[in-house]
């Protein structure tokens, strides 16, 4: 509302008014819908299923909705931490 109150009061038409809160409407769903699951999702994100479901039930029966909320974010905690504490280790070729 606040861009399209701004569009108003720069541009004279109502089509020049909607451009500004378009765009950015634009620009957010581009981001939120594509970029950052791209990003995210590669890197982070590999985490099974079935230990997402666990760890929302774990955490909303022991914290109730507020666990369930923040089940996913200390899941991904709990995974990251691992990964670094217990690194894979690959298999090096004679040199």
């Amino acid at each position: 509302m606040l861009l399209f109150g701004i569009g108003l009061l720069t541009y004279p038409t109502l089509a020049g008014a909607l451009l500004p809160p378009g765009v950015f409407m634009a620009v957010t769903l581009v981001e939120g819908q594509f970029l950052t699951p791209l990003i995210v999702g590669r890197g982070v994100l590999n985490v099974n299923p079935l230990a997402v479901f666990l760890g929302i039930a774990f955490w909303a029966w022991l914290w109730g909705p507020l666990g369930a909320f923040l089940a996913t974010p200390i899941l991904i905690i709990a995974h990251v931490m691992l990964d670094h504490l217990y690194p894979k280790r690959t298999a090096e070729l004679p040199a």
